[in-house]
């Protein structure tokens, strides 16, 4: 990858995503991920049609009102509740959270809190079909999450890093940015 290129995904992450494989390392096309379909941030400065991105915030999917919106086969709420742990399988501090109490962490400042709010937020989002499969699909949402949880960022292209917020790293992106980029209520 040229330092060009890296400059520009570097300086564009707040973007909508793009698609398209960049490079075969990349963990999103598979590199330390489980396979997932390939993602391209390349174009990230590329506008994309204000239809593109039609899912839904954290704080939507938590409102009593819009618990018949969240689509099979998760339960926000009752003794079928889904857990955080019963899709996001190995993760760590959030047993015998439901997927609804990990939405509801609104008040946390930990990075980690914010980031799973975002996560549940987007897999409800690709399994309700509001994002387009080969951008946020709900294989690659898990696979976001178990890369985070596991080293606290992830590669969506090679040497190119995402921490939660980005605000601390120079020259890195943020995976709150990129999922609320996917969110438009």
């Amino acid at each position: 990858m040229s330092a060009a290129r890296r400059r520009l995904l570097r300086a564009g992450l707040s973007a909508g995503p793009v698609v398209e494989a960049s490079a075969p390392r990349s963990v999103m096309s598979g590199g330390s991920w489980p396979p997932v379909p390939p993602l391209d941030l390349a174009n990230v400065n590329r506008p994309s049609p204000p239809s593109t991105y039609t899912g839904r915030t954290p704080d939507y999917w938590e409102q009593d009102q819009n618990f018949g919106s969240w689509p099979s086969p998760y339960q926000p709420a009752g003794k079928d509740a889904t857990t955080f742990n019963s899709v996001f399988s190995r993760t760590t501090g959030y047993q015998g959270k439901t997927l609804l109490d990990v939405l509801k962490m609104r008040n946390s400042t930990a990075a980690r809190d914010i980031v799973a709010r975002h996560i549940v937020a987007a897999l409800l989002n690709a399994s309700g079909g509001l994002t387009r499969p080969h951008v946020l699909s709900v294989s690659r949402v898990i696979a976001m999450w178990s890369l985070f949880d596991r080293l606290g960022y992830i590669e969506p292209t090679p040497e190119i890093r995402w921490y939660a917020d980005g605000a601390n790293v120079a020259g890195t992106g943020s995976i709150i940015q990129w999922l609320k980029s996917t969110m438009s209520a």
